[in-house]
Formats: C-alpha cells, structure tokens, sequence
C-alpha cells in the first residue's frame, strides 16, 4: 500500500501463523491423538485451518471432523493431546522467512516487542525459546495468562500494560480475524499478514490499517515514534 509507515514505540505479534510456522507440529500431535483413539488421521491442511483458538478447540475440530464429540471425549482427547504435543512441538516449527531479522531491526530501532497468542503458556515459552524467539521480546502473553483468549481485546490490554505502552502507541501484527478484533477493540492499530492461518478468509476485509504479503513487508509499514 501507499499509505503513510504506522509510528509506533511496541509491536505486538500473534504467534501461530504469524511469527512461526507451527502446522506440521500440531498435525503431528492431532494425528497421533485421533490415533490413540481409533479415527482416522487428517492432512495437515485441513489442521491449518482449525489453528487460532487454543488447543481446545483445535483438538475439538478434530474430534467433529472425523466422528462424535462430547465433553467427556474431549477431555480425554485433549489430555492425550497435550503430551503428544509436549513430544513434538519444536520438531519442525520454525520462524518464517525475515521474521529474525525484521524483529532484531525493530529492537535496534527502540520498539519494544511482545506476542499475544492464544497457545496455552506449557508451549508458548518452550518454543519461543526453541525458535531462539524469546530473548527479542519484552512480554509474552500466552492464551491462558488472562481469563479469555483472543478475540477479546484483553490478552492485548495485558500485553501493552506488561510493555507500558497505550493502545495508540501500539501496533499489532497478525494473521486472522481474531488478531484484528482483539487488536481493534483494544485500540490498536493493526498489520495484518496474508500467509498465516486464516481459516480461507480474505484478510484484505477484516479491517486491518495495512496488509502484507511477507514478514519482511512488516517494515516498511511500522516505523520507529519519534521521541518526545
């Protein structure tokens, strides 16, 4: 786009289909789960498009989407779930393209930097760890660190009061709907990415301030407040 750069002092990042590239993990551990169970296995594209609500919901996609689904499967399926993934969660997630180097420019650059994601915080820190993510950012606000998860602006309110920030110095990058809303209704101004995991959504409609087509993209559209 031809608009103005977005100035801002902190950049708030969705995890999932954002910053990292997690589908082939979380199809490893949906696979081994329906499994354990005696359903069949589902390809890793159709796991792309449940990835953004937290695990729950993801595993609960699973279940419907190859038989019956009660709470009490659910809790089973969840439980089994949750230590298959605690096996693989780092295999092959991995940041994608420009990621690295885009958020070490924006921390040589001054902003502060934090991920708000609705990934329970069990895998949230290991991987960022993992992914070598962790030491650029400033706050990590995982889907279970306040009472609801993303759409609801709460999580972001979190984040930018970890970061000392106000919504308007803020901007937050994503991938769906639910980083908008919740970066929207926070007050925020909001990047959205078209690559991610947007469930077949026309990013281009949801409201975002700008949209991108790749990571690297991301800075040419935020720049650096001027001092005050």
């Amino acid at each position: 786009m031809a608009d103005q750069p977005l100035d801002a002092a902190g950049i708030l990042l969705d995890l999932d289909g954002t910053i990292l590239d997690t589908a082939k993990d979380l199809a490893t551990a949906v696979n081994r789960t329906l499994d354990e169970l005696g359903r069949p296995e589902v390809g890793e594209d159709q796991v792309r498009t449940w990835i953004g609500d937290g695990v729950r919901a993801l595993v609960r996609f699973a279940l419907e989407a190859t038989g019956e689904c009660d709470e009490a499967l659910l809790d089973e399926a969840h439980e089994r779930f949750m230590v298959h993934y605690g096996d693989c969660f780092a295999d092959r997630s991995h940041p994608y393209p420009a990621v690295v180097e885009t958020l070490r420019h924006f921390r040589e650059a001054g902003l502060s930097l934090a991920v708000v994601t609705n990934k329970a915080a069990a895998f949230t820190e290991p991987l960022l760890e993992a992914t070598g993510l962790r030491p650029l950012l400033d706050v990590v606000i995982s889907g279970d660190s306040v009472p609801v998860k993303k759409p609801d602006p709460a999580p972001v309110r979190a984040a930018l009061e970890g970061m000392g920030l106000t919504p308007e110095q803020a901007v937050l990058v994503g991938d769906s709907r639910n980083d908008v809303e919740a970066g929207l209704n926070a007050g925020c101004r909001v990047v959205c990415v078209t690559y991610g995991y947007n469930r077949g959504e026309d990013v281009t409609t949801l409201g975002a301030q700008r949209v991108v087509e790749s990571f690297d993209a991301v800075r040419a559209v935020i720049h650096p407040a001027p001092a005050a």
